[in-house]
């Protein structure tokens, strides 16, 4: 009877050995995928973050300078100047902004009337934007402030979203206190409305 009690203590010792060196083996094969799984969710989320922040950029741009009743080159300037601070916590380096005035004419044709950019080009005055605007917010004899935000998103990690993600936005907005924004020189001439 002794042997046989023995030889069963030995057999639950060894069980229990082989068991603690499965979930051993179990917890180093599942440790990858949810390291793999954690990162890619901070580099995601941080992306999601960065274009969130470009929206509300955007949307600052446009709102300020469909507030004002005229503008100067210097104005502009310092309405880009916010992006720093929308941005935050994340690097502005990357980032480029454009506001735009875009008139349309009697038959809805969307012609640019003026732009202002910074880290990309300005458009050029008489583009056609019927292609970026839609037609149903081309309101005969009205202007549209577009604004675009574009920026280059470089993930913190790299491990699972490896490579630089281009991200944009483009909002519109109308003129709130006359139909037409001027834009003029620092001087306040050389007007274009």
């Amino acid at each position: 009877m002794r042997c046989r009690h023995l030889t069963i203590l030995s057999s639950l010792r060894r069980l229990f050995r082989a068991e603690t060196g499965m979930a051993a083996v179990e917890f180093a094969l599942i440790l990858p995928i949810l390291v793999t799984l954690w990162i890619g969710g901070v580099e995601v989320t941080q992306g999601l973050s960065v274009d969130r922040r470009l929206n509300n950029l955007a949307s600052a741009i446009g709102d300020l300078v469909s507030r004002d009743k005229a503008l100067q080159y210097s104005q502009i300037e310092d309405i880009f100047n916010i992006d720093e601070g929308a941005l935050f916590p994340f690097s502005a380096t990357g980032l480029s902004m454009r506001v735009t005035a875009v008139n349309v004419d009697a038959n809805q044709k969307a012609l640019v009337r003026w732009s202002r950019a910074r880290g990309t080009t300005a458009r050029p005055d008489n583009e056609n934007l019927n292609t970026l605007i839609d037609v149903k917010l081309r309101v005969a004899n009205t202007q549209i402030i577009m604004a675009e935000v574009f920026y280059t998103y470089t993930p913190a990690v790299g491990y699972v979203i490896s490579g630089d993600i281009a991200l944009s936005d483009r909002v519109y907005f109308t003129p709130r206190r006359v139909n037409y924004i001027p834009l003029c020189d620092n001087n306040g001439a050389n007007c274009k409305s």
